[in-house]
């Protein structure tokens, strides 16, 4: 069932910065006027699912603000947690171009603004512009790039470099530069989401973080991270990363 959607203020796409640098980049004036009047947009609360999982591709969405987890059901009807949604972001393209059910879900991890494009102004916008065809063709081999990636670090790293390259990602998004040059920052994500990110167990994880407290490196005291010497992330992944 398609939900109802309203407008939220600073919805309108001929005044969204982040369009200068996705896939509606190469619209022309009027198509974007078209987009501005076709989308509708919303707030999401922490824990509220954009879609869901199996359900028909209505039409794509949009990430204007906050943080969105993607995750697929595991073959033991797990949910996992598999990539995030940041501003920018366009999230659902794949169904609706392939004219499939979602083959996975979306939902806020924190207060989110989103905007949904139906179906119809997609498919309009397809054919009045092949060029942005060719974006979403792009966006296609970018995320297989990335998912070809992550398969050699799974199979490759080991366990703490991973969660430590994962930690320092989320840093560099999340994270606030102290007076004294460290960095802290509180984790969007769960324990057990951050394990499925990296493809080991939370209890896994559980023990990475112990060891990294014990070296030093990083302080956890619920979801918040504090990092006394930043560079100390970079510079014991950057051996391996770099081989």
């Amino acid at each position: 069932m398609v939900e109802q959607r309203r407008s939220i203020p600073g919805g309108d796409c001929t005044e969204c910065r982040m369009r200068q640098s996705n896939e509606w980049q190469v619209l022309r004036e009027e198509e974007v006027n078209f987009l501005a009047r076709s989308q509708k947009c919303r707030s999401y609360h922490a824990g509220e699912v954009v879609f869901a999982e199996g359900e028909p591709s209505y039409g794509i969405y949009c990430v204007k603000s906050g943080t969105v987890a993607i995750r697929k059901i595991d073959n033991i009807g797990n949910p996992v947690l598999v990539q995030l949604g940041y501003p920018g972001d366009t999230l659902g393209y794949r169904g609706l171009l392939l004219g499939e059910n979602r083959n996975s879900s979306a939902e806020a991890l924190g207060p989110s603004k989103i905007c949904f494009i139906d179906k119809q102004a997609v498919n309009t916008l397809l054919d009045k512009n092949p060029a942005l065809g060719l974006q979403f063709l792009r966006r296609v081999t970018t995320d297989l790039d990335n998912a070809y990636t992550k398969l050699v670090e799974n199979a490759t790293f080991s366990n703490r470099t991973k969660f430590l390259h994962l930690l320092l990602v989320l840093m560099n998004r999340h994270g606030r530069m102290t007076n004294d040059g460290s960095r802290v920052m509180q984790l969007p994500l769960s324990r057990r989401d951050m394990a499925s990110m990296i493809g080991t167990r939370h209890e896994t994880v559980s023990r990475i973080i112990s060891r990294l407290e014990e070296d030093g490196i990083a302080r956890f005291s619920g979801r918040t991270v504090h990092v006394k010497q930043p560079h100390s992330l970079l510079e014991e992944i950057r051996p391996v990363v770099l081989e």
